[in-house]
């Protein structure tokens, strides 16, 4: 990728298409989490404020992904449970998704329900590996396809070449950056800084494609980049195969690194994928 013509080609896209407004709560909350000591009762008050935001929060939380040894039944509950920056980083990912879906942009088969599956499983996984936190590999799962449903605002022909990539065996960002001069991983990065989001989730966002390159930094030994990124793949796989896709190219071409950087057997991932694909199905 030519980095000046990719980034120019991006400032031009975010110039011509609106991106969601950051959410109230979100600016609210971040605030809050600025103090040298937060309040846990004004965190929770605010959250609250947002009745449906607030019940969306405890359904994620709840959910077996998460492993709390007690379901919450208050905001307070499970702020008090997962701790402020951990809730903080949840209800920042859900806010932010609920303006995407509000935004109205045209959106690929199973985007928004992807999105929660690959988060709700990255948050699962990540409790496999010392560094990663769940929170942030659920932020990550959420947003690193952020820059999709604005490219595809942006040109007509997007989903033609999300769908030349997978026929041809290309990443999908090689071929956009040959069409467009950038692509969804830059766009989603751009993305992920107006809504003030943590910089290490979107250094991942733009590099979530880069994944032969991140796994072999530090001569290959495992950093919070590398398994988060790592998570990310698989949870993704998994979802193709909850979703009934047989085919994988991505996997395909990274899958076998990804396991041997996360110390997982094929025999095991094989496990993993019933497992996860039948808490997904159970809901």
């Amino acid at each position: 990728m030519n980095a000046a013509l990719s980034f120019e080609a991006t400032n031009e896209i975010l110039g011509s298409v609106k991106i969601p407004a950051t959410p109230a709560v979100f600016m609210e909350l971040h605030e809050l989490m600025q103090k040298d000591e937060p309040d846990i009762d004004e965190v929770s008050a605010a959250i609250s404020k947002d009745m449906g935001l607030a019940a969306l929060v405890l359904k994620t939380v709840n959910s077996p992904f998460f492993g709390l040894r007690a379901k919450a039944k208050s905001i307070r509950q499970a702020t008090t449970l997962l701790g402020l920056l951990n809730i903080s980083n949840i209800v920042a990912g859900l806010a932010l998704r609920r303006a995407m879906e509000d935004s109205g942009a045209p959106t690929p088969e199973h985007y928004w329900e992807s999105p929660v599956n690959i988060g709700m499983v990255s948050a699962k996984l990540s409790r496999q590996f010392a560094g990663v936190s769940p929170d942030e590999a659920y932020m990550l799962g959420l947003f690193h396809n952020a820059g999709v449903p604005l490219m595809m605002m942006r040109f007509d022909d997007y989903l033609k070449t999300m769908g030349d990539a997978e026929a041809s065996m290309v990443d999908v960002t090689q071929l956009e950056d040959e069409r467009y001069k950038t692509n969804h991983a830059v766009i989603g990065y751009f993305v992920c800084r107006s809504w003030g989001l943590p910089e290490h989730v979107g250094e991942l966002i733009l590099r979530h494609h880069d994944v032969v390159e991140v796994l072999a930094e530090n001569g290959g030994a495992m950093s919070k980049t590398g398994i988060s990124l790592a998570v990310l793949k698989m949870a993704e796989h998994i979802d193709r195969r909850y979703w009934g896709k047989a085919d994988d190219p991505e996997w395909d071409r990274w899958g076998e690194q990804v396991l041997a950087y996360a110390g997982i057997s094929s025999t095991d991932f094989e496990d993993i994928v019933e497992d996860m694909t039948e808490l997904l199905a159970a809901g």
